[in-house]
């Protein structure tokens, strides 16, 4: 259980490792953490909401022990506001002018209220009622991460040794859905690593990238699974696909100046199927500046879109015929049936032994 302790802010250290920093930020010293804070987080919204209403600690601040400092973990944002605001010096040198606008506009009730605040100090940083508080506020509860957030965190649990089903039993989600986020987080992780240009573009649209790993021709085509193990998904995609890989990101999210052939999340299922053609996927490899719908004709979408939409009018069809003889007078039935013959004629024309299986013929 954690002990509560009233604190001053400035000894309170911000977390460096806190999920929403990017792996370049992960380890900052306390000096560029603030900077982050300052440029990144908005906290000058904050600072002007204390200033004009108080510091109202409706939310827990929680931290754990960290030999004789006291880290914050949860409250990083507002322990960030709370120092500057009590020591303008710690901003950045082209910062500090504003911030000491704010600490002055600060009252001296304010000031005295916030040069002690409660917060709630965990054993050590990996308590495990620490991580499922995280989790469960985070993941799944009611201030959610981004997605790239939530997977650095479940990341940060299988690093620990936690299952999926573990950690989803203890923030309340589905197995299969942690293991979505790790294996993504851990695509991102490997395409780092291996300096695949765009990489940093994939990370940015995390959304995208876990959404496409559900369609099972993406995943084909990069030779992944998900095997319900972490121990397998460390590196998702196997050595033998680097090419592979190194397309899919510049592909699907752009490099190298070139911008990406997706350009529409609603895009993903199709591109799919686009990845699992050899005849597009070739077409994709020439072509210098590809785009989608060429790539989609090449895969054969172009046959899948008329028998989809073929089927869809044969089904209004068949909804239509036990009524229409009801509304034969209908004008507005008579036009709408006009359309439908003028059209059927046309596509006939490129049918006639269907037509003829059915003793009709359309004359040249």
């Amino acid at each position: 259980m954690p002990t509560t302790e009233r604190l001053n802010p400035l000894s309170i250290e911000l977390d460096p490792y806190n999920p929403r920093l990017s792996a370049e930020e992960e380890g900052s010293s306390q000096a560029q953490l603030i900077k982050i804070m300052i440029e990144r987080f908005k906290i000058e919204e904050l600072a002007a909401s204390i200033i004009e209403s108080g510091y109202l600690p409706f939310d827990p601040l929680v931290g754990y022990r960290d030999n004789d400092s006291v880290v914050v973990r949860e409250g990083n944002r507002r322990i960030a506001v709370l120092k500057l605001l009590l020591e303008p010096s710690l901003a950045p040198a082209r910062s500090q002018s504003r911030w000491r606008e704010l600490s002055e506009a600060l009252s001296d009730e304010d000031r005295a209220q916030i040069q002690g605040v409660d917060i709630q100090v965990y054993d050590d940083r990996n308590n495990i009622d620490l991580s499922t508080y995280l989790g469960f506020r985070h993941v799944t509860g009611p201030l959610k991460w981004p997605a790239l957030e939530k997977a650095g965190f479940i990341a940060e649990l299988v690093q620990q040794g936690w299952d999926y089903r573990r950690i989803g039993n203890r923030i309340g989600s589905y197995a299969r859905h942690v293991e979505r986020h790790y294996v993504a987080f851990q695509v991102v992780q490997q395409a780092t690593a291996l300096e695949i240009p765009g990489a940093d573009i994939m990370s940015q649209r995390f959304g995208v990238l876990l959404r496409a790993l559900q369609t099972p021709g993406i995943r084909n085509f990069l030779g992944m699974e998900y095997p319900d193990d972490p121990e397998q998904s460390r590196e998702p995609v196997p050595p033998e696909r680097e090419q592979e890989f190194q397309e899919f990101v510049r592909w699907t999210f752009g490099s190298d100046g070139l911008g990406p052939v997706v350009t529409d999340s609603r895009q993903l299922s199709d591109w799919g199927n686009i990845l699992e053609s050899a005849e597009a996927v070739a077409y994709l490899r020439r072509s210098s500046r590809p785009t989608f719908e060429r790539a989609w004709f090449k895969s054969g979408g172009q046959a899948r879109s008329i028998v989809d939409s073929l089927f869809l009018a044969a089904d209004h069809l068949q909804e239509v015929v036990p009524l229409v003889s009801e509304l034969t007078d209908n004008e507005d039935v008579k036009a709408g049936f006009r359309e439908c013959a003028r059209f059927f004629r046309q596509v006939l024309a490129y049918f006639p032994q269907i037509g003829e299986d059915y003793g009709l013929k359309v004359d040249d």
